[in-house]
């Protein structure tokens, strides 16, 4: 039977060093930089479905300042986020000796660090901080974390080419020094042979989709840096970058179509069978204002297996709703969802705890797939 595959990037297709790199050089400039930022706390943000780094720093360091000014209240602190990280650092308070990120409701359509604040967590940071923080957390003009955070990932001078803005810092790309596939040779061929049809699909920022023409100013190629690495740059790709491009123009906030929604694995598919990113998206949208499958599905195969492979549950809650919606348009499609654990024990929990069969390495996933 056909197979239709869709491949997160980051823990899957790539062991994200870069990213976590950058997250620790990102939240130690605006906090105690010898605070020690342990991997349980990270892969806890994963298992509760917060895969973005974009959400995890300000998190982290706004459960910092609450812990630190729980204990040394400060009644004249600075609304902007780089100032107030100076004032606190000031005063040279004993770091939290464990951190705690709250529960809160993540919420369709808003960005875990935006539902944070909405929710009232972090009640020990003025509201006009706590406001400059956690929310507009992918405005590279607005935000302070995401601005450093780019920084780290493209490095200096990759920053200033992408968004037409002055470095603050030098620093080398953290993606480029740190990253390295998790495909081998074998697995990477197995995944590209003949009856293969492959797309990326993540919350990596990208440019726009290859078919359009317009300016790449503010997409930064992270997504495209990774498929670079492991050899599969001819891969279609929907990533966040191709899905701000779609919602740009039709006024819609970016963070409706990302994944857990089906938006993004319906565009996947369809890019994955056609090889046409901007197609599958419009198709995706037409959907997304009329939900029915418009003609251009219609160039699927009847029958097909559709396949996701990922190292959290979004992209598993989109392709599970994506294969759904081709059920009720009278495709006859089966979901298979595999979990990539790496062998580390949160994510097998988080894959358990949803009954989703989950294997540590690549070779007992291609396995299990039948490539």
């Amino acid at each position: 039977m056909t197979k239709i595959i869709l491949l997160d990037i980051d823990g899957v297709l790539v062991h994200p060093g870069g990213y976590r790199a950058a997250l620790r050089a990102t939240v130690h400039r605006f906090i105690n930089p010898d605070f020690e930022i342990q991997e349980e706390l990270l892969t806890g943000f994963e298992k509760r479905g917060i895969s973005s780094e974009w959400d995890m720093s300000p998190l982290i360091i706004a459960a910092y300042w609450d812990d630190v000014l729980s204990r040394q209240p400060m009644t004249i602190l600075s609304d902007d986020v780089s100032a107030a990280a100076e004032e606190i650092q000031r005063r040279k308070v004993d770091a939290p000796k464990n951190l705690s990120i709250p529960e809160f409701d993540l919420l369709p359509g808003q960005y875990p660090a935006e539902a944070a604040f909405r929710a009232g967590c972090f009640s020990s940071i003025p509201e006009g901080l706590r406001r400059n923080l956690l929310t507009e957390t992918r405005s590279i003009h607005q935000s302070h974390t995401m601005r450093a955070f780019q920084h780290f990932t493209l490095g200096s001078e990759y920053f200033e080419e992408t968004y037409n803005l002055p470095a603050e810092f030098e620093t080398e790309s953290l993606l480029l020094k740190y990253d390295h596939s998790n495909l081998n040779l074998e697995t990477r061929a197995a995944l590209l042979r003949n009856g293969n049809h492959i797309a990326a699909f993540t919350a990596r920022p990208s440019h726009p989709p290859r078919e359009s023409s317009g300016s790449t100013l503010g997409y930064a190629p992270e997504a495209e840096l990774a498929l670079d690495l492991i050899g599969m740059r001819g891969v279609p790709l929907i990533a966040f970058g191709k899905l701000e491009f779609i919602a740009a123009q039709h006024q819609l906030d970016p963070a409706t179509l990302v994944k857990p929604s089906p938006f993004q694995a319906l565009a996947a598919t369809l890019a994955a069978w056609t090889g046409g990113e901007l197609s599958a998206l419009k198709a995706a949208y037409d959907w997304h204002q009329t939900g029915k499958l418009n003609s251009d599905f219609g160039r699927l195969p009847k029958e097909f297996q559709l396949i996701v492979v990922e190292d959290t549950m979004g992209g598993i809650r989109s392709t599970r709703a994506a294969g759904e919606i081709f059920q009720q348009a009278g495709f006859d499609v089966t979901v298979r969802v595999f979990g990539l654990t790496s062998g580390i024990p949160a994510k097998a929990a988080a894959f358990d705890s949803a009954d989703v069969p989950h294997f540590e390495t690549w070779e007992e996933i291609t396995a299990a797939i039948e490539l």
